[in-house]
């Protein structure tokens, strides 16, 4: 399914399925076998019910306020994650590295915070 009624999150869910391939390599070339998440046969949802989770979780958040903002990233990760790949990715023993991981991330890439403040923006109207 498109996910150009995302425009705005385009960005941010592509940097999100990086970070998940980009982890999985990594767990490789350490040498520790890397657990692939629960198959469960799952398919992205409707882009409308994403955008619905992501608006409820922005709601009370000023994009003026960069403590209320990175507060609410990783609510915001953990919703476009289990769209994305499914509520069985949170039986995947790493679920919370790579919540935490991402998140980290995310608040590392300057362009990708100014991207999110925009999300948040758009989803607030």
């Amino acid at each position: 399914m498109s996910i150009d009624k995302l425009s705005s999150a385009a960005n941010i869910i592509a940097a999100l399925r990086a970070e998940m391939g980009s982890r999985g390599e990594r767990l490789g070339k350490k040498g520790t076998e890397s657990t692939p998440a629960p198959s469960t046969g799952h398919t992205r949802g409707d882009t409308k019910v994403l955008r619905k989770q992501l608006a409820e979780i922005v709601q009370a958040v000023s994009i003026q306020d960069p403590a209320a903002v990175k507060a609410v990233q990783p609510q915001m990760v953990r919703a476009i994650l289990l769209w994305e790949f499914g509520p069985a990715l949170r039986e995947h023993p790493d679920w919370q590295p790579i919540m935490e991981s991402i998140t980290q991330t995310l608040g590392e890439h300057p362009p990708t915070q100014s991207q999110l403040l925009k999300l948040i923006a758009d989803l607030k109207r």
